[in-house]
């Protein structure tokens, strides 16, 4: 009985890399951990961990903890004095997820990084 991990498929690893992608943008602050979160929350099932992984969990609690926050592509369909009364939440969050999600991000590079 052949007990290896069958290798990914050519969609996991795309999904891995893009992983890698907005791990690195996150750490570079060209992406928001509260944007980030929701792109690595809906790679979740793509990328073959298991479902309780505590680098991909960070993220699942972002999302879950900002899920009343409009992300970027649903901002235009809110009034400005609605974004703007929001400002001080999402500052307020983006320091909150930056101080675990940081440690995640470094993770999941290291990990799926192809050397």
């Amino acid at each position: 009985m052949n007990t290896d991990t069958p290798s990914l498929n050519e969609s996991e690893e795309i999904a891995r890399q893009n992983l890698v992608a907005l791990c690195r943008a996150m750490l570079a602050g060209k992406l928001s951990f509260f944007e980030g979160a929701i792109e690595v929350c809906s790679l979740r099932s793509s990328i073959r961990v298991s479902e309780n992984d505590l680098d991909i969990m960070a993220f699942v609690a972002i999302a879950s903890e900002t899920d009343p926050l409009p992300p970027l592509k649903a901002q235009p369909l809110w009034s400005s004095d609605a974004l703007q009364r929001l400002q001080p939440e999402f500052e307020k969050t983006e320091t909150w997820a930056k101080s675990f999600a940081n440690e995640s991000c470094k993770n999941l590079i290291e990990r799926f990084a192809k050397q």
